[in-house]
């Protein structure tokens, strides 16, 4: 399984509110060529706003970079999610034992 779209943004709060929609998907975390965290969730600014805001230490001590995601329904993003995870295996979705997201 693979992305969608290869294309990454800054994980800046400005470039958040430029590109990332509040819409229902799944989202990935990266740096350096590390991926970093893969989440789904239904508001997808909302999700990423909350990383910058510091609500998630255990994902920002690694200090991602860029962001990327995909529009999915609700009943498509945990499958999603789980298939980019297990593709890419993000160093911080091996700490987390929900399905990340909200």
């Amino acid at each position: 399984m693979e992305w969608k779209s290869s294309q990454r943004f800054l994980l800046t709060r400005a470039s958040v509110g430029k590109n990332a929609p509040e819409a229902s998907g799944v989202y990935g975390l990266c740096s350096a060529g590390t991926w970093i965290y893969i989440g789904q969730t239904s508001n997808i600014r909302k999700a990423l706003l909350e990383y910058l805001s510091g609500q998630m230490p255990y994902v920002l001590q690694w200090q991602p970079r860029n962001f990327v995601f995909e529009l999915h329904p609700p009943r498509e993003r945990v499958f999603m999610q789980k298939q980019l995870a297990q593709r890419y295996q993000p160093v911080c979705n091996r700490n987390v034992n929900s399905a990340g997201g909200s």
